[in-house]
């Protein structure tokens, strides 16, 4: 297969310093041409050695029975080497850097972190209470029972039960009183 500077890389595959130096020379506008568009924010003498070095595995693992020309397999190494040197060195942040807010105080970033579920021991405290209202809920009698669920749990209006339950308005609120009377008593002794 025939290929730009097929000569020049057979000669340097054959580790002779020129040549390999002048593969280098001639590959340096796609060396540059690839740093600026993969290597933006990284110290260009650092990316330059990185993609000279990619270079020299290139000459050392090219087979041209393959049907690929070089510089095309230079080229696409070359640009997955470098997008993976761009990955590994974007830096990390610590949690525990300080900053200073618009009022002049400092903080670490990890005081910033606002956890949506609170803290664990509110957390707890809140899965015991509701424990422990779930029990009491059960211990009422069944009318009183389904006053409560239907108007605090469902969002039914007192009218709307009286209604379902074909009775006055005002006995559905006497049977609410009674219930979270005995609610108070249960949740009281636990």
């Amino acid at each position: 297969m025939e290929y730009l500077f097929k000569e020049l890389v057979e000669k340097a595959k054959s580790n002779e310093r020129a040549a390999i130096q002048e593969v280098i020379n001639r590959l340096r506008p796609l060396v540059c041409s690839a740093i600026r568009r993969c290597g933006a924010g990284h110290e260009w003498e650092d990316l330059y050695q990185e993609a000279c070095l990619v270079v020299l595995e290139c000459l050392r693992d090219f087979d041209p029975s393959r049907g690929v020309p070089f510089l095309v397999y230079v080229k696409k190494r070359m640009y997955f080497s470098l997008m993976n040197a761009a990955r590994q060195r974007v830096s990390a942040i610590s949690l525990d850097k300080e900053i200073e807010g618009h009022d002049g105080d400092t903080c670490t970033l990890s005081d910033l972190i606002v956890d949506p579920q609170g803290n664990v021991e509110e957390a707890v405290e809140k899965s015991g209470e509701i424990r422990r209202l779930y029990s009491a809920i059960g211990k009422l009698s069944p009318k009183q029972k389904g006053i409560i669920l239907m108007h605090f749990f469902y969002g039914l209006k007192y009218k709307d039960i009286a209604r379902l339950r074909n009775s006055h308005y005002k006995s559905v609120l006497r049977l609410k009183d009674r219930a979270l009377k005995s609610l108070r008593e249960h949740l009281d002794k636990v």
